[in-house]
């Protein structure tokens, strides 16, 4: 029987309003701690056991605000099995050279929708294999803007992904 995962994480965008051009990163504020300050790199917590394998099954994008702003298109969700290069909120994403062989893949998702109080992004069967290193149960991600946007300050974002194990 496979086993099935359902994580998020969830992070709060620097305190500003700079605009995002298409293909930049989104990264969390500055909490202070050298490890992630400003990063854009996330963590998918407890996807499943070290050293296996597992199929993305549904990917969301959750943001609370109650407006889709003025050309925010969709965005693009880029998977590594080990922790990627440093990458600050605002860069453009860059599969850098040492980042090849961790990069798993990416999936898009649409641009999302106002449900009233948050706007959501929704991208269901993606179906992409992938590999959880041995010694962790955590994937990390990085959210590429696919469209130039001014974000509301400090705008509170969530990545949920579901996963089932695959057996290889």
């Amino acid at each position: 029987m496979a086993l099935a995962a359902i994580t998020s994480v969830t992070f709060t965008r620097p305190s500003n309003t700079t605009a995002y051009t298409a293909g930049d990163v989104i990264g969390a504020a500055d909490t202070g701690t050298p490890a992630n300050a400003g990063s854009a790199i996330h963590t998918l917590l407890g996807v499943t056991q070290s050293d296996r394998f597992v199929m993305l099954q549904e990917a969301q994008l959750l943001m609370h605000r109650s407006d889709v702003p003025s050309g925010m298109a969709g965005f693009r969700l880029h998977f590594y099995d080990a922790l990627p290069e440093a990458i600050l909120d605002n860069a453009a994403f860059n599969l850098v050279a040492a980042d090849r062989p961790r990069w798993r893949g990416s999936v898009e998702l649409p641009t999302p929708v106002d449900l009233g109080d948050t706007i959501a992004s929704q991208l269901t069967y993606c179906g992409l294999l992938l590999p959880v290193a041995a010694g962790t149960t955590s994937l990390y991600v990085q959210l590429q803007a696919l469209g130039a946007w001014t974000p509301a300050s400090g705008t509170v974002h969530q990545i949920r992904a579901r996963f089932v194990e695959a057996g290889m």
